[in-house]
């Protein structure tokens, strides 16, 4: 199983968002991540770069 660490990006800087990301969506202007337990984040903003090998995903808000 592949589980994502998410970061959003601010002031040039990676903050953890979320940490054992299993579900990824984009719903009307935000990106929408869940994890394994039910916790759910959103952010107005868009992906900048989905990675498996680093396992990670990248959100720049608007």
């Amino acid at each position: 199983m592949c589980d994502l660490k998410a970061y959003v990006l601010k002031n040039n800087k990676e903050e953890l968002l979320l940490e054992s990301v299993n579900n990824v969506r984009s719903e009307g202007g935000e990106v929408v991540l869940r994890n394994l337990f039910g916790e759910e984040k959103r952010v107005q903003g868009e992906v900048r770069e989905v990675s498996l090998v680093k396992n990670r995903v990248l959100v720049v808000p608007r």
